[in-house]
């Protein structure tokens, strides 16, 4: 039922309280006898489900307990007194209520017991679930009969009222367990609830009190005991008998986490959703407390059937987003993340670009990020932060000289942006543009000097990486391009690495040249000799010290070069 109508049950007023508490209409089966002192009053309402067979079986329970019981014992609440009270709170006779529903319509008429239940239409017969349950709270429920297929209501109603007879003998123990707990004395709380249980042993209602009871304990000076062992063994009786015992699932996450048993906690969780469907409230606690231990995937459904259930809501909406982000199923977050923002367009910030951005990264989707990025810098152009994002995905993606408009763009914005520089540097450095990468890395010292030191090894790494690859092609161009990036880290922030190499650099050009030198007549060529020969004298003795003995070495060989590039330039360069 929707609020308006439990709120209709819940404020039905004195006319329907007076009517409902006169001695009710009963058959002449129970020989116009009138309740005694202690009666008990069980109310039974239309069965959901099959509106035709709902009513019938209702009619079956109620007419089967008036002459199967005694009214100075048992009684049930006529159907005259409940479609009276129905009428005057505003709903229709006979209608099939919610089990909260009639939780309040069982204040009004003042029930004792409720047999409530479902009839569904199966082939030429129908399909019987009942269950009796106190009216205190809707949870405290003892299965009856579960999924029961008959052809004729009136047999159904016979095996409920007798499943139905046996149960309720468990009550007076429950109650005598119940005042235990309330009284502190958990102990006595559980002699009564496993005098219930031996007086029906298919008893949930006196197991779940059975359980609660232990679950007191960890309160009182027995709370080093085996109480969570207790509880949970006793929960998984409750559970073979009634899969949907809301309690029982409860106590069982409370003595697991108490445990902390993560994995078995978890999973009363979700059993505990599951017994409670319509429970959004519920739901939404579930998944937070799965996305906090780590459990996100285990949400996803959860949170899909949230959608669900509230098409449109932008809430929900934005719960099964994030739950998708924690459990890193980005296929699925990006279009859930799109389907929120166009259901509330406000949330559409730069945050939520960045979040998109990330996760189409983080599923290798460069191009798509990109064009996230760029939806979200047009957006919010002055937004920097995205622009850098742009460009880094625009640079995984292959798409270098847009990464770089895009960086350059970013720095107009903002000179100082972390990273920005750097990023253009390694992207220019990969255009094969070494002036400009040395140019950036000098822009980032110089927008915050004290990232002299970190500059200095980034254009080290772009330096040596340079190196190794010139070692490889052996071509002088590539070795003056280790050098230049080599000498830019040095200039820096002067270090023995960059030194060292530079200088080995520099001596494996020299070697080169010594192949060709002997034949040479051209000044040119050993002016440039010399000048390899000055770097390398200039700059291993600073960087000797990374390896001294081949440092050693080519100090060592620097007289023979040096004496016979001196006679070669004075022959020739006149």
């Amino acid at each position: 039922m929707k609020a308006p109508h439990r709120s209709a049950l819940m404020a039905a007023g004195l006319a329907a309280a007076l009517a409902a508490t006169t001695v009710p209409s009963v058959a002449s089966a129970q020989r116009q006898q009138v309740p005694g002192p202690d009666t008990r009053r069980v109310l039974v309402t239309t069965f959901r489900g099959d509106l035709e067979g709902g009513v019938k079986l209702a009619d079956e329970i109620r007419n089967r307990i008036q002459s199967d019981f005694s009214i100075r014992t048992l009684m049930p609440t006529s159907k005259k007194d409940i479609d009276n009270t129905l009428i005057q709170s505003g709903y229709k006779p006979d209608s099939a209520l919610s089990p909260n529903d009639i939780k309040e319509l069982a204040k009004l008429v003042r029930g004792d017991e409720v047999i409530d239940g479902t009839v569904q239409k199966v082939g030429a017969g129908y399909r019987v679930n009942a269950r009796l349950f106190l009216p205190r709270d809707v949870s405290l429920s003892q299965p009856l009969v579960t999924n029961l297929e008959t052809s004729n209501l009136g047999d159904a109603s016979k095996q409920i009222v007798g499943e139905y007879d046996k149960a309720r003998k468990q009550i007076a123990d429950n109650q005598a367990c119940e005042n235990g707990i309330r009284n502190n004395t958990p102990a006595l709380a559980i002699v009564a609830a496993r005098r219930g249980i031996v007086t029906y042993p298919k008893a949930t209602i006196s197991r779940l009190c059975l359980a609660s009871a232990y679950a007191a304990m960890k309160t009182t000076a027995d709370s080093t005991g085996p109480w969570k062992d207790s509880v949970i063994s006793i929960t998984r009786d409750i559970m073979n008998l009634d899969k949907s015992s809301r309690i029982a699932y409860q106590l069982q996450y409370d003595a697991y986490k108490s445990k902390a048993d993560t994995t078995n906690a978890l999973q009363a969780l979700v059993g505990l959703m599951n017994a409670d469907p319509t429970n959004t409230t519920l739901r939404e606690q579930v998944i937070s407390e799965l996305v906090t231990s780590g459990k996100a995937d285990i949400a996803v459904p959860t949170a899909k059937q949230l959608i669900a259930d509230n098409p449109g809501d932008p809430q929900y909406a934005r719960t099964y987003w994030l739950v998708l982000r924690a459990a890193n199923n980005f296929k699925e977050s990006v279009p859930a993340g799109i389907a929120y923002v166009s259901i509330d367009t406000a949330q559409a910030d730069s945050n939520y670009y960045k979040r998109q951005i990330q996760d189409l990264a983080a599923d290798s989707a460069f191009a798509k990020a990109a064009e996230m990025a760029a939806t979200g810098s047009a957006k919010f152009p002055r937004n920097s932060q995205l622009l850098v994002l742009k460009a880094q995905n625009e640079r995984k993606a292959g798409q270098l000289p847009a990464a770089k408009a895009s960086l350059e763009r970013a720095l107009a914005v903002d000179p100082k942006i972390p990273g920005a520089n750097l990023l253009l540097a390694q992207i220019s450095n990969e255009l094969g543009s070494i002036d400009d990468a040395i140019k950036a890395v000098k822009a980032d010292v110089a927008a915050d000097p004290t990232n002299k030191e970190r500059d200095s090894q980034f254009m080290l790494g772009l330096g040596s990486a340079a190196y190794k690859a010139a070692v490889a092609s052996k071509k002088p161009e590539d070795f003056q391009k280790a050098i230049t990036l080599l000498k830019a880290s040095d200039e820096i922030n002067p270090n023995a690495q960059a030194a060292f190499f530079i200088a080995v650099a520099s001596f494996a050009q020299l070697q080169q040249a010594a192949e060709t030198l002997p034949k040479s007549k051209s000044c040119d060529e050993f002016k440039s000799a010399n000048d390899l020969l000055t770097t390398v004298s200039t700059y291993m003795p600073r960087g000797g010290s990374v390896n001294a003995d081949a440092a050693k070495q080519i100090l060592g060989a620097v007289p023979q070069f040096s004496a016979f590039i001196d006679g070669s330039m004075k022959k020739f360069c006149k």
